[in-house]
């Protein structure tokens, strides 16, 4: 039978990193250049190369292995990781499917897979970044666990930004509307997730039971739960088009010189 009344007892928080202090500021303004920086460069150099993924597994591995050791360095009387630390939100799940990918004998082919990658690494990347709720609620700049944090999602916008540099497929309108579909799917499954693990008062997969930190804008509860995860959708809307948009110009100037050489 499940024990509904375990709940991990986390630590106090030391020098919490907050939402536009000066060290959240630090870490935005010299992680993403770099990580944009870095994935430019190496897409020009090496072009789409599993060898990149293979790195970025490893790095992932590693920033997992500090999490889990995180909790055992706070438990007591036995170690649990709690259930919203299962890697069904959108930067852990990244995980999987950088290990689809990298032990693909093809990885161009699975060109849906990659259509949904590259927006959603850059936006959930993003966003993990500059909510940075893990920090605020468990984590201070005296703890290594930050660090872990901010640099994993570093790499994950990394990985996004090389993943459309290095074009291992061509992105097309068709692609757009499948991350579009993909992302939808993922927010279902967090619901059910959250369902399944209900028991656990913290289960906020795909942060679609609660926001992901109190006192942001727009993405709260001060509407109720469907106010808030309509304007979740909104903005993952808003993300995965920008991170598209390119494209979609693209794709938009085509068909009109396609339609004036047909007139």
């Amino acid at each position: 039978m499940i024990d509904s009344a375990v709940v991990v007892q986390y630590p106090e928080v030391l020098y919490p990193v907050t939402i536009m202090s000066v060290p959240h500021i630090l870490f935005l303004s010299v992680l993403l250049p770099v990580a944009v920086f870095c994935a430019s460069k190496l897409a020009k150099k090496y072009g789409f190369t599993k060898k990149i993924f293979w790195v970025c597994a490893f790095i992932a591995m590693v920033c997992e292995t500090e999490k889990i050791l995180f909790f055992v360095r706070e438990a007591a009387g036995g170690f649990r990781l709690p259930a919203e630390h299962l890697p069904f939100n959108m930067c852990t799940f990244q995980i999987l499917l950088i290990f689809i990918v990298m032990l693909s004998a093809n990885p161009q082919k699975h060109k849906i897979l990659l259509s949904f990658m590259f927006p959603t690494m850059i936006a959930g990347g993003f966003m993990g970044m500059f909510v940075a709720s893990a920090v605020q609620d468990f984590h201070g700049l005296l703890d290594i666990a930050t660090y872990r944090y901010f640099f994993f999602h570093a790499m994950v916008v990394f990985l996004g930004f090389y993943l459309y540099f290095s074009k291992p497929i061509r992105y097309d309108i068709k692609s757009y509307l499948s991350a579009l579909f993909f992302a939808y799917v993922m927010l279902i499954s967090g619901i059910w997730m959250n369902a399944f693990f209900g028991w656990y008062p913290n289960a906020n997969f795909m942060f679609s039971a609660r926001p992901p930190s109190e006192g942001l804008p727009i993405i709260n509860l001060n509407n109720g739960w469907t106010g808030y995860i309509f304007a979740i959708m909104c903005l993952g809307l808003l993300l995965i088009t920008l991170c598209y948009l390119p494209v979609i110009i693209r794709e938009a100037r085509d068909f009109l010189k396609s339609r004036k050489k047909s007139v």
